[in-house]
């Protein structure tokens, strides 16, 4: 039963291992929607343990060849160039040493994540998100980029990272603007880095996306009509469309999975890296990283935006993932935004 005083739970924590043989270290998925605190719980990990993590996306994560200038990524499994690979193998021996027992956190965000996109690309099936929980990328030699997926059988294990829905939304903004800026300085000057400037981005992209959602949107035209003017809600049906479809890949592979709540960090900070250590069977030899309290987002949105999402999380919301989100939305909570 969830525990509302650290917001952890394990499931699926009976399950024998199917294969007591298999090759150590062994991988357990950390599995979040983008901006939910993927990268402070590496880190918290690695420094914890002054071990290496791993990822899915190996394209981003490389090291130079001997006697050349070619960078290229570093399987975790030697001769399994489909992955998953080491995480920023350039720091090995200088910061970090090679997982060589017990499980090897590594970083998938699966599907269903796409920002400014429209359904077709991001309404999921049990299938496709799986598919798309064992693929990456990798880089080989001559900057080539290739495509990759290994087999669900090397999963053993999951972390399955919850945050704040309003902070999570928002959070993904930011990194939206980082990359218009970049791409589009001009479109990025019309957007401040604020409630204004969220709020207008959103009735941008809302109204752009507003005809296929008619469409496309498989939720009945009664909700959709309840939330569409709510600010970038095609994101939190994405979020929650996410946390149930994880929920069922993990239910569905029977493996056993830890469940954290991001926000948890700031007054439970030890205890949940002692549930980390052990369920990745990790000993900590090192210190625990800082955690730095973020901004939170709720005041985004009005009381009656609140009320709107509460009702599509809860309609949406499998039946063992409303659970885990409700709190967000208590009414001592709600009743703490604007008017």
């Amino acid at each position: 039963e969830l525990s509302m005083e650290t917001h952890a739970e394990l499931v699926n924590a009976d399950v024998s291992d199917p294969d007591p043989d298999a090759p150590w270290p062994r991988i357990a998925w950390l599995m979040s929607f983008p901006n939910s605190g993927t990268s402070f719980t590496t880190r918290l990990i690695r420094h914890a343990t002054e071990k290496a993590t791993a990822t899915n996306y190996g394209a981003g994560n490389k090291v130079e060849v001997k006697g050349s200038t070619d960078k290229v990524s570093l399987p975790v499994f030697e001769g399994e160039l489909d992955g998953p690979f080491w995480s920023d193998p350039h720091l090995f021996d200088e910061k970090y040493a090679i997982t060589e027992s017990g499980y090897l956190l590594t970083k998938t965000h699966c599907g269903s994540r796409c920002f400014l996109c429209q359904p077709k690309e991001y309404i999921e099936t049990a299938h496709t998100f799986l598919n798309r929980c064992l693929t990456g990328d990798r880089m080989d030699k001559g900057d080539t980029l290739v495509k990759t997926r290994y087999d669900k059988s090397l999963v053993k294990k999951a972390v399955h990272l919850i945050r704040d829905p309003f902070d999570n939304v928002v959070s993904r903004f930011h990194l939206e603007l980082g990359v218009l800026e970049k791409k589009d300085p001009k479109e990025f000057k019309k957007y401040s880095k604020d409630r204004e400037g969220f709020r207008k981005f959103c009735e941008k992209w809302d109204a752009t996306f507003a005809g296929k959602e008619l469409r496309n949107f498989n939720i009945d035209n009664e909700l959709l009509d309840y939330i569409k003017d709510v600010p970038c809600h095609a994101d939190f049906f994405r979020y929650v469309q996410w946390h149930n479809l994880a929920s069922t890949a993990t239910r569905n592979m029977q493996i056993p999975t830890l469940i954290l709540h991001y926000e948890t960090y700031e007054d439970h900070l030890e205890e949940n890296l002692n549930k980390l250590l052990t369920f990745l069977e990790q000993e900590k030899t090192g210190e625990t990283a800082p955690f730095i309290t973020g901004k939170r987002y709720r005041d985004y949105y009005n009381k009656d935006e609140v009320k709107a999402l509460s009702r599509m999380i809860r309609e949406l919301a499998n039946i063992d993932i409303w659970p885990l989100l409700e709190h967000y939305f208590d009414d001592e909570v709600t009743l703490k935004v604007k008017q």
